[in-house]
């Protein structure tokens, strides 16, 4: 009996401390979704607005942006007028990379591939739907669930 007790014991205070320590279900970020079902590059195609600037997708894989990225170090000049281009693309399902990548050859104040070469990456999650999808990306740690969403223009 008293091995009986034990394990009871043991068992519930196993149970409190992953409850306890985070190790419990995830649950995701309010905003932040799954990659909708059938998805293609030319669902994604068009204008995209977000607290932070503004996302134009061409279906030729080009893409121009006003006021984003933010987040970069070093950079000059207004966050808000910075411009930038490049090429995007959308990734294969299994990818384990960002579900849209863009390659920026231009960034205002900050990068310009033809004097520097190489390329800026980053990139952004997609959720919604093939109709109305929108992108996001989180703002610093994505355990803040604080995101910067950028929904279609209609």
């Amino acid at each position: 009996m008293n091995r009986r007790l034990f394990g009871l014991a043991c068992t519930l205070i196993l149970t409190a401390s992953v409850s306890a320590t985070g190790c419990g279900r995830y649950s995701p970020c309010p905003g932040a979704g799954q990659r909708p079902e059938g998805l293609s590059t030319k669902d994604l195609a068009g204008t995209y607005q977000s607290s932070a600037g503004r996302l134009a997708l061409d279906n030729d894989g080009t893409f121009s942006t006003v006021g984003w990225p933010t987040d970069l170090d070093g950079a000059t000049g207004d966050t808000k007028g910075r411009t930038g281009s490049g090429t995007w693309k959308l990734a294969a399902v299994n990818d384990s990379g960002w579900p849209v990548s863009f390659t920026f050859h231009k960034i205002s104040g900050y990068w310009n591939s033809d004097v520097n070469g190489g390329y800026y990456g980053d990139g952004l999650y997609v959720s919604g739907s093939r109709e109305n999808p929108y992108l996001y990306g989180y703002v610093g740690d994505p355990d803040s669930c604080e995101l910067d969403t950028f929904t279609r223009d209609s």
